[in-house]
């Protein structure tokens, strides 16, 4: 597990007691946060607290989060399940999080979206944890087949 998978895990971990909506909520809130204050975008837990006056109505927050998840959901499915050489070395890690639980596996999600696609950790780990939430398997190959399946059918639909 890298330093990054081991700070998201707590994070993520409290993520996934949370229903697939509250998460889409929360990846608007902190969107619409860090738009706010731009410093919490490294932290995979930022204290986030709704403000209806800066941000707007909750069901535009929970709008927005699922906009926010769609977009990101086939690049994350491309560098978790693809076929590439480059990222060979990510996909066995995650591969091998599978053996250790859901925690496991959306935080080495959560590390591998902020270091390979740039995503800012406050919002890495809430996809993770949605991807984790939607589409957990006991077994990678499993795991990206029915994820692939939703990515192939409704690239930007939930």
């Amino acid at each position: 597990m890298s330093h990054l998978d081991e700070m998201a895990e707590p994070a993520v971990q409290k993520l996934l007691g949370s229903e697939e909506d509250q998460l889409y909520e929360q990846l608007g809130l902190r969107i619409r946060a860090l738009t706010i204050d731009p410093a919490i975008a490294g932290s995979f837990d930022p204290e986030v607290t709704y403000d209806e006056a800066q941000m707007g109505a909750k069901e535009d927050i929970l709008a927005l989060g699922k906009a926010i998840f769609s977009r990101w959901n086939s690049e994350a499915h491309k560098l978790i399940c693809g076929t590439g050489s480059g990222e060979q070395a990510d996909r066995k890690s995650v591969r091998e999080a599978f053996g250790l639980g859901e925690t496991a596996v959306a935080a080495g999600l959560a590390g591998l979206l902020v270091t390979n696609l740039g995503l800012a950790p406050a919002l890495a780990g809430v996809i993770a944890a949605i991807i984790c939430k939607r589409f957990f398997r006991p077994a990678y190959e499993e795991f990206c087949a029915a994820w692939g399946k939703v990515v192939e059918t409704q690239p930007h639909a939930l």
